[in-house]
């Protein structure tokens, strides 16, 4: 990230968006739709060739204009990594979470609430923290249009550019791998993540970390997604002679003490990404031991405000933190780049443009820019109002599975 900025009251910040709450809610759409993968993407537990996502459209007016909030759901089509798919989404969504928002708004004579006054609605689907997740999203969308602000003005980090990382899926043969991530370094890219599983870990990972060693700045991370057990610890040992940033959730999202026994053993950093789930997870996990090194996924975390508490949480306490990334589209990847030029993030995270991942990115890619001093690839922060640009109506349309409608107060 260029610059450097004074640490601010990110919580505070964020509890004033939508603090004179002009934005009257006229109704809900809710947006299912499917987007081909520009590759299939392969990990340790498959292959995936499409993308679904949910969108949340909140449609109302502030000050006699039509404002509309966007909002994006992190589900996937199964649950491997999260308890909910997006089939479970789309319905905790429309027959829980919209139903409670446009009851809360009714309340209100109309008026959305803020962002950081969801408490209530968020107990409407105790078990759907990625739908709520996207339905804060929007509503703080929706406030923000409304005050013609930015989400990057919430959080002080305006015309900034953030480093980006890549992430390289598990391959046919090593010599395929490392020619993928030559290509990635030639771009710009100075962090590469790769997928391991078992089968697929220390000859693979032996092969890129020599490619890393000659080539300057180049760093590498690997990914397990939970693929191994507790059993696997001394095999996993063998990793530490590569000097890796971390290794990331090597064991079930649920086993937070074999991280730490894994982590006591290794001389390798352990990051978590699918066991945190909320703040107070993340915290239970830097205070066991479990990670030394924290993935910030704001969906999975429980929305945006969620996101934030932890990143001061981490801040303080000087734990390294990077963003995470779901195969987003490109409105969402603008969201996390914004939240990744916070100061506090010690390592690029996965926000490559999301047309290098999906047919349809749904909204024009971020501007990508070559450090001057470092050379390293840098995509700027959003700039408008809002979130950021919003997702093309046509685009959707396009690419439409399943469509609801929930008339609001004013609809």
């Amino acid at each position: 990230m260029d610059g450097a900025a004074s640490p601010i009251g990110l919580s505070e910040a964020w509890a004033a968006v939508g603090e004179h709450g002009a934005f009257a809610l006229d109704c809900v759409e809710l947006w299912w739709i499917d987007v081909p993968f520009v590759r299939p993407v392969s990990t340790a537990v498959g292959v995936h060739r499409n993308r679904p996502l949910v969108l949340v459209q909140l449609r109302g007016s502030a000050d006699g204009r039509s404002v509309d909030g966007w909002g994006e759901c992190a589900a996937l089509a199964d649950t491997t990594y999260d308890d909910e798919d997006v089939a479970g989404s789309f319905f905790a969504l429309e027959h829980r979470l919209v139903p409670a928002l446009v009851e809360q708004a009714a309340r209100s004579h109309g008026r959305l609430p803020r962002p950081s006054a969801l408490d209530g609605i968020r107990r409407a689907a105790p078990g759907g923290t990625l739908a709520f997740a996207a339905l804060e999203m929007a509503v703080a969308d929706a406030h923000l249009r409304s005050e013609s602000r930015s989400f990057a003005q919430v959080l002080r980090v305006e015309d900034r550019h953030v480093e980006i990382g890549a992430v390289v899926g598990t391959c046919g043969d090593t010599g395929t791998l490392v020619d993928a991530v030559a290509a990635l370094a030639a771009e710009g890219f100075t962090r590469v993540k790769m997928k391991i599983g078992p089968g697929w870990d220390v000859e693979p990972v032996g092969a890129v970390a020599a490619l890393a060693a000659a080539i300057p700045g180049l760093r590498v991370q690997a990914d397990a997604n939970g693929s191994y057990s507790e059993s696997d610890s001394a095999h996993l040992g063998q990793l530490d002679r590569f000097g890796l940033l971390c290794l990331e959730q090597p064991f079930d999202r649920s086993d937070l003490g074999a991280h730490a026994r894994l982590a006591r053993r290794l001389a390798t950093p352990i990051c978590l990404d699918e066991s945190l789930d909320s703040p107070e997870r993340t915290a239970a996990a830097i205070s066991m031991g479990a990670c030394s090194v924290v993935c910030v996924k704001p969906s999975r975390l429980g929305g945006l405000g969620a996101a934030l508490r932890v990143v001061e949480d981490c801040r303080d306490a000087g734990i390294p933190m990077w963003i995470g990334g779901m195969y987003e589209s490109g409105y969402a990847r603008g969201v996390n780049t914004t939240l990744a030029a916070v100061p506090g993030f010690a390592w690029p995270g996965d926000l490559s443009p999301a047309p290098t991942y999906l047919t349809d990115g749904l909204v024009e890619p971020l501007g990508l820019v070559r450090s001057t001093s470092s050379g390293a690839l840098e995509a700027s922060v959003p700039g408008g109002d809002g979130m950021g640009p919003a997702p093309d109506r046509a685009a959707l349309e396009r690419l439409l599975v399943r469509r609801a409608r929930v008339a609001g107060p004013g609809g």
